[in-house]
């Protein structure tokens, strides 16, 4: 056993491998892979390579797995679970990660080692890019000698094994894809309010030097647009902090009734002076917790709330005579197949304005999109159902959005629930750290 420790640690540091993956089995449990059993393998020998194996890399700080010739599982170390959790299973049957063993398969095993690459990108349950090192080693039949020095698989082949180090790249990629997105959309949106800015500049500085009425009219529409330009880079700024953390759970158990009284209690400033009443349902069950940062789940409320405020009151792209009636309430997940099939529960933020056509609705989450009959009348960036869209699936939550036009609008937020805990979260006026722009609306 001692010489196959050694061994195989030679192996992995003079390879450069510094974290491995996994393949065909995981262990039951949280960070613990399942042991190879003397069922699971030929000979005791080969048990003792594979647990040897599971020793080294059990000692190094990283996401790493080891399989087979065949492509099974047989380890996976406690930093791959802790880091991907639920992905593992998806990285592994991942075309990408499949195609990179094909070629190993196909490399000379003669040869002292041999490597791959491949990038793994997951779109489900959220958008995460995943970097795959492959190192394939054979280890001879010596590192299974008994102490008597006999060769306990002198009549057979080496062993094949394939180390895979799991180097998790979306926070990279995000960047990547930020930067991008802000220079296709961004630079389109302040283009507008800054040629109005450079145009009323010129027209102070020539026809209306003069004018005191128009300079006051002048700067005020110039102050107008400044604003609108400083809440799209708030809100610019805010997503890509929201984007940059998606791929990271929250880890504090919240529970539904302080999650409401501090939504009560944050969301009164809202509502005065507005043509709009607002009815927070009380929770049905005190038990109900969900697994969530509970400043960004209040921000997530306030912000459908003030859009339903604030598209709610329209009609026909003009104000409403009437009054607005918001209600926010909350319970365990019914059975339907909008949602997973897992106990969860939802969240409901519903009006009775004049609701949203069904062919927008696919299109509410997108980046800068906003509903055309209302963009004209209602200024907005168009991130803010993007925001709350991110901010759902780093909870590993659901959004949906309904609406019939004439009868109002329904966001549902779906949520895994988890068990009541001790030492769950309890609001706090400074625990505010993931505030979403109250300018970042809609539509």
């Amino acid at each position: 056993m001692h010489e196959a420790l050694v061994a195989v640690a030679g192996i992995l540091v003079g390879s450069g491998l510094t974290a491995t993956m996994l393949a065909a089995r995981l262990r039951p449990g949280k960070d613990v892979a399942r042991p190879y059993h003397h069922e699971d393998s030929p000979t005791s020998a080969r048990t003792a390579v594979l647990e040897a194996v599971e020793q080294v890399m059990a000692c190094l700080p990283a996401a790493t797995m080891v399989l087979d010739a065949e492509r099974r599982l047989h380890y996976a170390s406690p930093e791959a679970h802790r880091i991907f959790e639920d992905n593992l299973g998806s990285i592994k049957r991942h075309p990408a990660f499949q195609t990179a063993l094909d070629r190993l398969a196909e490399k000379n095993l003669d040869a002292p080692s041999g490597a791959e690459t491949a990038r793994i990108v997951l779109d489900v349950p959220h958008h995460r890019v995943i970097r795959a090192l492959f190192q394939q080693h054979v280890l001879p039949a010596t590192f299974c000698a008994d102490p008597r020095g006999r060769s306990a698989l002198s009549d057979r082949p080496p062993y094949v094994l394939v180390f895979v180090a799991l180097h998790d790249e979306t926070e990279a990629d995000n960047t990547e894809r930020q930067h991008t997105d802000f220079v296709a959309y961004a630079s389109h949106e302040l283009r507008t309010p800054l040629a109005a800015l450079m145009g009323f500049v010129e027209t102070l500085q020539g026809p209306a030097a003069d004018d005191p009425e128009a300079q006051q009219e002048f700067l005020g529409i110039m102050a107008a647009q400044g604003k609108r330009m400083q809440h799209l880079l708030d809100d610019l700024l805010y997503l890509s902090r929201v984007q940059r953390v998606e791929h990271q759970r929250p880890r504090g158990s919240v529970a539904l009734t302080d999650l409401f009284a501090r939504l009560k209690a944050e969301s009164q400033a809202l509502f005065r002076q507005k043509k709009a009443k607002l009815a927070i349902q009380p929770v049905p069950d005190p038990a109900l917790c969900v697994a969530a940062d509970i400043g960004q789940l209040v921000q997530v409320l306030l912000n459908l709330i003030e859009n339903a405020i604030k598209y709610g009151t329209l009609t026909d792209g003009a104000p409403a005579s009437g009054s607005l009636q918001v209600t926010v309430s909350c319970g365990p997940a019914p059975l339907d197949s909008r949602w997973p099939a897992v106990p969860g529960v939802v969240l409901s933020v519903a009006d009775t304005g004049p609701g949203i056509a069904a062919r927008h609705l696919p299109r509410l989450t997108e980046h800068f999109y906003r509903v055309p009959k209302t963009a004209v009348t209602v200024q907005g960036s168009g991130l803010g159902l993007a925001i709350v869209q991110h901010v759902v699936t780093r909870h590993g939550g659901r959004f949906v959005v309904e609406s019939t036009v004439g009868k109002g609008t329904t966001c549902l937020i779906w949520l895994p629930r988890v068990a009541a805990a001790p030492d769950v979260i309890k609001p706090s006026k400074n625990s505010l750290q993931h505030v979403i722009p109250r300018e970042a609306q809609t539509q």
